[in-house]
């Protein structure tokens, strides 16, 4: 028994001792000048690459080349065979990283682990291209153009000039301080840009995006991730899904595409056109027209130059402060608006309309009621199943409804201005100023029709049916219900 017990003893502290690593490390330098119009190139993987830059003509490269296995002599060989290749050639300046071949063994060198990692100085007005993965790469000073792609590590470029393209996946992009144009794909991580002078042109997906101090414009596609943009001149595109698009302080035109994310867009100088699905859309501060589409969203919106054009369902529409203007289509949600200055349009359903301080008003709504109070021109209402209450209409007045109280108070002054209501099953009262002049004809059943305002009435009384003039007789004044009472008021 003792014996087995000793065997069984030695066999676990078998893999303990498989697990035992020892670690080689061997530097590789070399520098070569540079001619005139080469580039540099540098093809690598399995490692992170740092390149930044001076005002010479020479390539400065380091490479550090760490290789750990089972046992030091195995590391060693296995970090000796890896080679840092220069290639000079008359259009390029290569540098590529050769690994030997492993075999698939557990055991031996198939159980090696190995990296390269290159700290590189270049010329700065030197095109690069820089191609890596499982690797980070970090670059600055590239005062030229430069194309640097990598993946399964993260991307980093700081203070360059020139037209850039970079391209990361699985992994975080940051850019910053670039004058001239970037061109930026990403996927599977977060991406930060900023200060860039020039165009911006950045798809990702699987990751947020946040953008600052843009000079020419910025196009951003994503998905599955938040994009925050803040302070860009030019025009700005935004293509989302899955993430709220947040814009702040653009000196351009914006135009936002968006699903299953709300969008909140804020001191816009120009134009806002704003999509959305599912999800909420807000704006303030917009210099220009707004345009907003949306399904399943609420839509709050204050201060912009107009016109605005609104469409959308299943959300309340807040909207105020409108200098132009406003074309509105909701449905299933209730309508605010206040403050617009132009012709107010509003189409909508299963929710309440309110309507304060616009120009001339149009609401065609159902199965909710309408209030609105001071409108600068005519007023035309239609619902149904809801009440109707104008107060404060300067211009001509038209409302049709069914199974509900219309009650309206005029103040127009000087030329005619007709008035026309019909409704049933319900009241209509009507305010009128005392100097009112109308040809009035009013009718109801199972009601009855009373007047505050002195009336000349054509042929013989009836409490259902009056035909005569308020006044001088001047404007038309048409009063028709079904099941219920005609008030005519003065104030």
């Amino acid at each position: 028994m003792i014996g087995k017990t000793k065997v069984a003893v030695l066999l676990l502290a078998l893999p303990v001792c498989a697990l035992a690593r020892e670690e080689y490390t061997r530097t590789f330098d070399k520098t070569v000048t540079l001619q005139s119009g080469q580039k540099f190139r540098v093809e690598h993987s399995l490692g992170d690459i740092e390149i930044h830059t001076h005002q010479g003509r020479d390539v400065v490269i380091h490479a550090d080349i760490k290789a750990s296995a089972s046992n030091a002599t195995e590391a060693k060989s296995f970090a000796d065979k890896i080679a840092v290749l220069v290639e000079n050639s008359p259009g390029v300046l290569a540098v590529h990283t050769k690994y030997p071949e492993r075999t698939n063994s557990f055991f031996g060198s198939g159980n090696v682990s190995y990296t390269v990692h290159y700290s590189i100085t270049a010329p700065e007005t030197a095109p690069v291209e820089i191609q890596n993965s499982f690797g980070a790469v970090e670059a600055t000073g590239l005062k030229a153009g430069s194309d640097i792609r990598t993946s399964h590590g993260s991307l980093t470029f700081r203070n360059g000039r020139g037209t850039q393209r970079l391209q990361d996946s699985f992994a975080n992009v940051d850019v910053s301080n670039n004058e001239g144009d970037v061109t930026l794909e990403d996927s599977n991580g977060a991406v930060n840009v900023s200060d860039v002078s020039g165009l911006l042109n950045l798809r990702n997906r699987f990751g947020a995006v946040s953008v600052s101090r843009v000079g020419r414009g910025a196009t951003v596609t994503n998905s599955n991730g938040a994009v925050h943009l803040t302070d860009v001149s030019g025009s700005s595109l935004v293509n989302n899904s899955f993430g709220e698009v947040t814009a702040t302080g653009l000196q351009g035109n914006l135009s936002v595409n968006n699903s299953n994310g709300k969008v909140d867009a804020n001191n816009v100088k120009g134009s806002a056109t704003l999509n959305t699905s599912f999800s909420s859309v807000h704006f303030s501060n917009i210099g220009g027209a707004v345009s907003v589409t949306a399904t399943n969203s609420s839509v709050e919106g204050h201060n912009a130059g107009g016109p605005l054009n609104l469409d959308t369902s299943f959300g309340a529409v807040t909207v105020g402060e409108i200098r132009g203007t406003a074309d509105i289509k909701g449905s299933n949600g209730a309508v605010t608006v206040a403050n617009i200055s132009g012709q107010t349009n509003i189409h909508n359903s299963f929710g309440l309309v309110r309507a304060e301080s616009t120009g001339p008003l149009t609401v065609h709504n159902s199965n909710a009621g309408v209030k609105a109070s001071d409108v600068r021109g005519d007023a035309v209402v239609n619902t149904s199943f809801g009440a109707v209450l104008l107060d404060g209409v300067t211009g001509a007045i038209a409302v049709g409804n069914q199974n509900g109280a219309v009650e309206v108070t005029s103040t127009a002054k000087g030329a005619c201005r007709p008035i026309a209501i019909h409704t049933s099953f319900s009241a209509i009262r009507l305010h009128l100023p005392s100097n009112a002049s109308y040809r009035l004809s009013a009718k109801t059943s199972f009601g009855k029709i009373s007047s505050e305002l002195p009336m000349n009435v054509a042929g013989s009384l009836s409490s259902d049916s009056i035909s005569g003039t308020i006044g001088r007789g001047q404007c038309e004044l048409r009063l028709t219900n079904n099941n219920g009472d005609i008030s005519i008021l003065s104030h």
